[in-house]
C-alpha cells in the first residue's frame, strides 16, 4: 500500500509556497526517514536533468561549480544532500511542522495519514545580523 503525503515548502517572504506529494510505503515513519525519502526523490530528479524540482537543500557552490565546468554533469550525491538537510534541521535553518506541530527530534515516531501535511520552513539568515 502506498500513501501520498502532502509536502509544503515555505520560505518566509517568498510566495507562493511549493506544494508537492511524497509517496510513502508505510504510515509509520520518522522525520529522518521522511527526509531520506524526500532527498532520494529530489536527487533522482535533479540527476535526470529536471529543472522543475526545488530541492530542500541546494547543492553546494562547489558541486555547482564542478558541474558547470564539466562537459559531463556530475551526479549529485544523495548522502551528502541528506547530511546537509539533517545539519540544517539540527541548526534550526529548517523547521518542520507536521499537522500544525513542530517536530524537534529526527527520530520521533510519526504516524501519517492521507490528510497529514508536512511543512518545511526554510529560515534565511539576516544579512549583517
Amino acid at each position: 500500500m502506498s500513501l501520498a503525503l502532502k509536502i509544503v515548502d515555505q520560505t518566509p517572504g517568498v510566495h507562493p509556497p511549493v506544494i508537492r506529494v511524497l509517496r510513502l510505503v508505510s504510515e509509520r515513519t520518522t522525520l529522518r526517514e521522511l527526509l531520506a525519502r524526500r532527498i532520494e526523490e529530489e536527487v533522482v530528479a535533479l540527476n535526470a536533468g529536471s529543472d522543475k524540482i526545488q530541492p530542500l537543500v541546494v547543492p553546494t557552490q562547489r558541486e555547482r561549480s564542478l558541474n558547470d565546468r564539466s562537459p559531463k554533469p556530475r551526479v549529485i550525491d544523495a548522502g551528502c544532500q541528506l547530511a546537509a538537510a539533517i545539519e540544517a534541521f539540527e541548526r534550526t535553518r529548517i523547521v518542520v511542522i507536521v499537522n500544525d506541530r513542530q517536530v524537534l527530534d529526527l527520530d520521533q515516531p510519526l504516524i501519517v495519514t492521507p490528510d497529514t501535511e508536512v511543512r518545511f520552513i526554510k529560515l534565511v539568515p539576516l544579512v549583517g545580523g
